[in-house]
């Protein structure tokens, strides 16, 4: 590279970069956002509905991303629900598949040049957005704003990047890169990680591409590497994160990654058959369209192929991340509608089982909670979050199905049994909310570099014990209907309730005595919680206790 051509200013070529770059990201995410509105929580349970198939996946993937107007936020939405037990990992695998096809959409509206458009959108979405009172009508405007925003964005950044093809060497390096499909690859694997967008590396492209600046070949080959760009976002995403979230990333890197190596390898043949489009429906001169269907052919195909092996996409994923599958935790499979017709006390069986597989989440997170509170771990964090969503998945659908059988004609056994069980999904449903709140105090404390002191860290430690051992023997009196573990239960609330009472008054007396209790910050907060975690032990256990005192046993 030798001598520049012409003049640049490059002040201003670097902030009309960096400023589209901007209006382009927030068009993106501000569209996203209105749609979201405007479908409300309709889109969630959507998705929980439509997706028992993986090819309901596929269809509400792209259907999704073309809403939210980014894959990463379908994936986001996706790992979400997963994690809440909604969804199995096939399933997300399905929409995973479909979000790279949806993806296409944007890419395929710049090629209908919608750019020209892009100052009316904005214009007629603002005044909607600002001077409307509908919110339906606001939201729509503040749709048609974002998509305003991302094309004038999009044409502002390129227009920029064009000084760079008045560069002496510019016109050479995309002749290398026709040479070397491997370099173009690699440039748009780096220049979609810059930017977080493999729509905005497409969109620049496609300016280029139209101008004859850069041969076909280089252009899909740069397109096959912005495929592969968009997963580094999902890697460092997933890092962190869930067992959940690590493997949705590890799908959506491998059906990437291995589309796009496959594409690589038939570079020249695709390439001839992407021409061949550009000639025969397109005019025959380079437009942005022919990016487009080279966008669009290349994730439709890797989507079809990849559909066949969704089993093994999921097994590798299990693999390469391995740990707790949660898809077997909150498996309700059993909770048959058959079943409270053909035989309600079976119905009611299948509850339990539920139920005890709900009390052993419980445990497990009340234990994170109590382990979370003497060490900051942000996987003892997540582990703990990721288990407060998987209960209350399993709160709402045995709620929902003892409710079904109760409008069955039931004898009045099992008419308490039902409404004990109903009880008791409630007040461990409280437990996990009381729990999460323990990780939220802590949290805080964590963060601000607060440490409790020895006395309060002493009495803590000692009321844990004794709540540990109440949620213990509660679950063992739930699942033996023992009324002598129940009495246990009282009375270890009792000690619970004195307990918190002593170091209620040693807490003040601390406070009084050092003039600030700003170590023990939220102290009384956490007390609360144990105790209410005691209280709902304690009715878990009444109906066991009232069952047995009623029929005089």
């Amino acid at each position: 590279m030798t001598l520049l051509a012409v003049t640049i200013d490059w002040t201003q070529t670097i902030f009309m970069v960096i400023g589209g770059l901007g209006l382009f990201l927030y068009g993106i995410y501000l569209t996203g956002e209105s749609l979201k509105l405007l479908a409300g929580n309709k889109l969630k349970k959507l998705i929980e509905k439509t997706t028992n198939t993986p090819l309901k996946g596929i269809f509400m993937g792209v259907l999704v991303t073309v809403l939210l107007q980014t894959s990463s936020g379908t994936t986001a939405l996706t790992i979400s629900l997963v994690r809440a037990g909604l969804m199995t990992l096939p399933q997300a695998a399905g929409i995973i598949l479909g979000a790279n096809i949806g993806t296409t959409v944007t890419s395929f509206l710049i090629g209908l040049n919608i750019s020209a458009y892009a100052l009316p959108m904005i214009g007629v979405g603002s005044m909607m957005a600002y001077f409307l009172s509908y919110k339906k009508w606001k939201r729509f405007g503040g749709a048609l704003l974002g998509f305003g925003l991302i094309f004038f964005g999009l044409s502002t950044m390129s227009g920029a990047l064009k000084v760079f093809t008045e560069l002496a060497g510019f016109e050479q390096l995309f002749v290398r890169v026709e040479s070397t499909p491997v370099l173009g690859v690699l440039m748009g694997t780096a220049l979609t990680f810059l930017v977080q967008s493999s729509t905005a590396t497409i969109g620049i492209l496609q300016d280029l591409y139209q101008t004859d600046t850069i041969p076909l070949i280089g252009a899909i080959a740069i397109v096959l590497g912005s495929n592969i760009g968009t997963t580094i976002t999902a890697f460092i995403t997933a890092i962190g994160g869930s067992t959940a979230a690590k493997r949705t990333a590890v799908i959506h890197i491998v059906f990437n990654v291995f589309g796009s190596l496959l594409f690589l390898l038939l570079i020249v043949p695709y390439a001839w058959f992407i021409n061949i489009l550009q000639e025969r429906f397109l005019g025959g001169e380079p437009v942005a369209m022919t990016l487009s269907l080279a966008h669009i052919f290349f994730n439709v195909f890797n989507t079809f192929v990849m559909f066949f092996f969704i089993n093994q996409l999921v097994a590798f994923s299990k693999r390469i991340v391995p740990g707790e599958d949660m898809d077997n935790l909150t498996n309700v499979d059993s909770l048959q509608e058959r079943l409270i017709k053909d035989s309600p006390p079976l119905a009611l069986e299948s509850a339990k089982k539920i139920i005890l597989s709900m009390g052993d989440l419980v445990k497990h997170m009340y234990d994170l909670s109590v382990q979370y509170s003497f060490e900051e771990n942000k996987k003892t964090l997540e582990k703990g979050r990721t288990l407060e969503e998987l209960i209350d998945t399993l709160d709402q659908k045995t709620h929902d199905y003892l409710v079904k059988i109760s409008q069955d004609d039931l004898d009045y056994n099992l008419a308490h049994l039902q409404a004990s069980y109903v009880d008791a999904i409630r007040d461990l449903e409280r437990i996990a909310d009381h729990c999460q709140n323990l990780f939220d105090f802590f949290e805080h404390r964590h963060e601000s570099k607060q440490v409790l002191s020895d006395s309060g860290k002493s009495e803590l430690k000692a009321l844990y014990a004794v709540a540990h051992d109440a949620i213990v023997i509660t679950l063992e009196a739930f699942t033996e209907q023992n009324r002598q573990k129940a009495e246990q239960v009282l009375s270890l609330e009792d000690k619970i309730d004195a307990m918190v009472r002593r170091n209620r008054k040693e807490y003040i007396k601390r406070l009084s005595q050092n003039g600030s209790a700003s170590n023990d910050t939220l102290f009384v907060d956490i007390l609360s919680n144990v105790e209410r975690i005691g209280d709902h032990c304690e009715n878990i256990v009444l109906n066991i206790l009232y069952d047995q005192y009623y029929h005089g046993a």
